[in-house]
């Protein structure tokens, strides 16, 4: 995790700068179950934060794949906490949807 980076024009937003960008992408939608991952966003910060989630998504894949969907996660993946404020907020957006997919696995 600790590999995947903004590119250089992102990495100084402040955190507000970054939420107002994702919910008035999210706003276009009636509930936030019919957010539409398919429909890209003209405001280039919403747009850096689904490729970040993207990468940090490919890169959980990786580590599923070579530790065995059987086997414990590195404690990495719970812990890495990203220095720069977009990585963060779209980590905490990837890792929520992990704990989601989690939950319902040990639901079923």
């Amino acid at each position: 995790m600790k590999n995947i980076k903004t590119t250089p024009e992102f990495m100084n937003l402040a955190e507000d700068e970054i939420v107002k960008a994702l919910d008035e992408f999210e706003n276009q939608f009636d509930t936030e179950d019919d957010v539409d991952p398919n429909v890209e966003s003209d405001n280039p910060i919403v747009n850096e934060v689904a490729r970040l989630i993207g990468e940090y998504t490919a890169r959980f894949d990786e580590i599923l794949e070579q530790t065995g969907k059987d086997q414990e996660l590195p404690e990495e993946i719970f812990t890495y906490e990203p220095e720069i404020i977009i990585e963060r907020v779209a980590y905490e957006i990837f890792m929520d949807a992990v704990h989601d997919s989690m939950q319902e696995a040990d639901d079923e």
